[in-house]
């Protein structure tokens, strides 16, 4: 017997919703299952449908996914919500989970892994697809990487070097001497084998330690 499950598909693209909600078919009950074209037209109805789960795209117009998401966790905690998108940037990523969705896969899974995900999060469990679980596992060794290297004060002068601060003004936000400043970087670029501020912030943002 199929599931009895009120999900609410967000989306855009209404080819793309048509076929979400035939994949579901097969394991939900049809009539629970209910499309919108987008944040405000969801919002404008959540009082008569009520869902349960809330499948959501990121890009879309008048509010992407994330304002989407970050709305329905401060008003409605209870609505699991699950990312289901083409956008699996690592930034994209961050920033769902610090808003607290419950889960976040590649609109390249198979509808086994939707309905996986779905049953996961419901279960009170948060879900991440393979591909979603590797750039996590990615970001957490890089992060653990530049903790190992660099010391926080040298982590705090090279975000203060990819804001374009000079050394002068570094110091007078950590109450230093502009002398003590150039030692740290230094050390910094010892560390990252370079030798200006320029190959810094190159350096910094290729391997994840600052985001232009």
């Amino acid at each position: 017997m199929k599931r009895q499950l009120r999900i609410a598909i967000i989306d855009d693209h209404p080819l793309f919703l048509m076929g979400t909600r035939m994949a579901l078919m097969p394991f939900y009950d049809i009539h629970s299952i209910r499309t919108f074209s987008s944040g405000p037209q969801f919002f404008g109805e959540i009082s008569n449908f009520k869902p349960e789960v809330v499948l959501l795209d990121i890009i879309m117009p008048e509010m992407n996914g994330l304002q989407v998401a970050q709305k329905l966790h401060d008003e409605f905690p209870d609505i699991k919500i699950l990312i289901f998108s083409a956008e699996t940037d690592e930034a994209t990523i961050l920033k769902a989970m610090e808003i607290g969705v419950n889960g976040f896969i590649s609109k390249a899974s198979q509808p086994e892994e939707l309905c996986n995900a779905i049953e996961t999060i419901t279960e009170g469990a948060d879900y991440f697809g393979r591909d979603i679980a590797q750039i996590l596992k990615e970001v957490s060794a890089t992060k653990k990487l530049q903790d190992e290297i660099f010391s926080p004060r040298e982590l705090e002068i090279i975000r203060y070097c990819a804001d374009g601060l000079m050394s002068k003004e570094i110091a007078e936000k950590l109450c230093i001497s502009a002398r003590t400043v150039e030692g740290h970087k230094l050390s910094i670029f010892r560390k990252m084998g370079i030798s200006n501020t320029a190959e810094l912030i190159k350096y910094s943002v290729k391997h994840g330690i600052v985001r232009l």
